[in-house]
């Protein structure tokens, strides 16, 4: 057999609006923030030479009259070499405009500080716009980011903040915003077709401008993004490294909508209602929002939801394998996924997730943190802007836990890619006739489902009264994912009632399950090999510990010493815990599901 296409979507351009407001603290007729921005816009410092030898701008907008944004123009983000000069010319940029400011008598600050006179004139959006090459590209790109707008919103929006904190909630900016709406789903990108979305627009929210939706598929042409796709969702971050791991996640969102269009798939449209339920949730609530699944059809019982986070981190998975693509490293998808994993996973709170998060951390540590002083001070220091806090956070609160997530995202990034179930935006197979030059007998071999992730896996098997089989099945997917296939993680992320019952549904009957009484020594002792045994005539078994806590990482390390068991059985961490016994013993469980191929291609 001989290859005769390879396929890989490579990122395009993109450019980043990094959004800051200007405040003056004795400011008087004449003499406000807005006279101030006007005067910078009329007279701007030159700024430093971004990666495409162009000098970064500067740009103001009539409706945010005391913000302004640094424009990078349009660069490339393809590899860490192109990321880290561009970052580094932003934080530069950041650090001129700063200064001038400074000099006119003026405070660059964050976007939210709750002291301006009118603190919704300086609420702005890090606007992030992407390249495309074709009307389809345009259309799917727009609708793939609408489908996961409350993810998005949630894990960027930013609050109000000043001496006293920062203010509960998600979004201050788009909690306020009268000329920000959702996004429409679009059917496609024809003229005629955006006019009638430009007509619905004007009859539901008596606003007729594309631009004014989450995602702006005709760009914004005051940010200098003309036929560009723009995202308006993510609120101004406070450092030039949280804005750089944010345009990383758009480009990853671009290229997974070349995917789609390579392959000739669409997306899914999200009920309208549902979109605009959820983006509200998310702008009240951020990561505490619960957000409502799109259940299809399906009406029966009470709707699921799914916290804000989990979603998140359900997204950021879907997004990994371009993110492999891109090179990134652990240290750049640090901001974006460590502390939401920390905090939806470990037994600790309080890790930082974002940027709110992060100002909440700093006022809590030191009570003029969030001085205007004290952060313009920042915004003028390069190499402060270009620091990734909510690490050095994390890592300062529980070094061990960041520690141990990072080494989990080592294994993300550095994993092979599995390949994913069919989803909600694709359309059904259809069924086709015999390829040419394809022998008959290869159209009866069985079906090999696609390999599942451990989220994936989970909700396959919380669908109610799924039958044993199906279970099976779903786990012999999860095994050929590839890596070290451990469950003890997704399943805290679930919440303990429903961890509990996913346990149930996966451990095996009775007469399956195995109790040892020590660590193994190999897949030849007596309670290892009853269990392969067992899982060869089966389908899966049970390796069950009950024994010291301080004994569990003495299982696990005899396991990884052990390696594959025979017969191309694999072995699963189900459960890795500790609990309290009678008269304060501390004990640990322990169990190992062992899970037997189906067929010879499956070893």
């Amino acid at each position: 057999m001989a290859l005769v296409a390879l396929y890989r979507s490579g990122p395009l351009r993109q450019r980043i609006a990094k959004g800051y407001s200007v405040y003056v603290p004795e400011n008087g007729p004449g003499r406000g923030a807005a006279e101030l921005v006007a005067a910078l816009l009329a007279n701007p410092p030159l700024l430093p030479a971004g990666p495409s030898g162009g000098p970064y701008c500067l740009r103001g907008s009539a409706r945010v009259s005391a913000a302004l944004w640094i424009d990078t123009g349009r660069v490339s983000l393809h590899d860490r070499a192109a990321r880290t000069h561009t970052a580094g010319a932003l934080a530069a940029s950041v650090a001129q405009v700063a200064a001038e400011v400074h000099r006119r008598g003026g405070l660059l600050l964050p976007t939210g500080w709750q002291q301006q006179p009118d603190p919704t004139a300086g609420l702005c959006a890090d606007l992030h716009s992407a390249e495309v090459l074709s009307p389809v590209q345009r259309e799917l790109l727009t609708n793939l980011v609408r489908e996961h707008t409350a993810p998005l919103i949630a894990l960027t929006g930013r609050q109000l903040y000043g001496p006293g904190g920062v203010a509960p909630g998600g979004s201050a900016r788009l909690s306020r915003s009268f000329d920000q709406v959702s996004t429409r789903y679009l059917d496609s990108c024809s003229p005629e077709h955006l006019e009638r979305v430009r007509t619905r627009l004007r009859q539901e929210e008596r606003v007729g401008r594309l631009e004014a939706m989450d995602v702006s598929p005709l760009g914004v042409p005051e940010a200098g993004a003309d036929g560009d796709v723009t995202l308006r969702l993510f609120d101004a971050q406070v450092t030039v490294a949280a804005t750089v791991a944010h345009a990383l996640l758009v480009q990853a969102l671009s290229m997974w909508s070349r995917d789609l269009e390579r392959t000739g798939r669409r997306v899914r449209q999200v009920p309208q209602s549902l979109v605009e339920q959820n983006r509200a949730r998310a702008v009240a609530h951020g990561l505490a929002a619960e957000l409502r699944v799109d259940q299809g059809k399906r009406v029966e019982g009470p709707p699921r939801t799914q916290p804000a986070g989990r979603a998140v981190r359900a997204l950021l998975g879907e997004l990994l394998p371009y993110f492999r693509q891109l090179d990134a490293t652990v240290d750049e998808l640090a901001p974006l996924f460590i502390g939401v994993e920390l905090a939806e996973s470990a037994a600790a709170s309080g890790f930082v997730r974002n940027e709110n998060d992060l100002l909440t951390r700093w006022h809590t540590d030191d009570r003029t943190a969030l001085a205007p002083e004290r952060l313009t001070q920042g915004l003028a220091t390069p190499d402060w802007l270009t620091t990734d806090h909510l690490s050095a956070a994390n890592r300062a609160l529980k070094p061990g836990s960041w520690a141990a997530a990072r080494i989990w995202l080592t294994d993300r990034v550095t994993e092979p890619t599995p390949q994913r179930d069919q989803k909600p935006h694709q359309k059904p197979h259809q069924k086709q006739g015999p390829r040419k030059n394809e022998k008959p007998e290869s159209r009866h071999k069985p079906h090999r489902p696609a390999p599942l992730t451990a989220d994936q896996l989970l909700d396959r098997i919380a669908e109610p009264d799924i039958p044993a089989p199906e279970v099976l099945d779903a786990l012999r997917s999860y095994c050929r994912t590839g890596g070290a296939l451990d469950l003890t993680r997704p399943l805290r992320s679930r919440g303990r009632d429903e961890a509990r019952a996913l346990r149930r549904v996966l451990r095996p009957q009775a007469g399956q399950r195995v109790r040892c009484e020590e660590p193994l020594s190999s897949w030849d002792d007596t309670a290892a090999a009853g269990a392969v045994r067992t899982a060869g005539e089966r389908g899966v078994a049970l390796l069950h510990w009950d024994l010291p806590a301080q004994d569990r990482a003495k299982v696990r390390d005899a396991l990884r010493r052990m390696g594959r068991a025979p017969g191309g059985v694999r072995h699963i961490l189900l459960t890795d815990t500790a609990y309290t016994a009678r008269e304060d013993e501390k004990r640990g469980t322990v169990e190992v599901l062992l899970v037997a191929p189906r067929e010879e291609a499956d070893r």
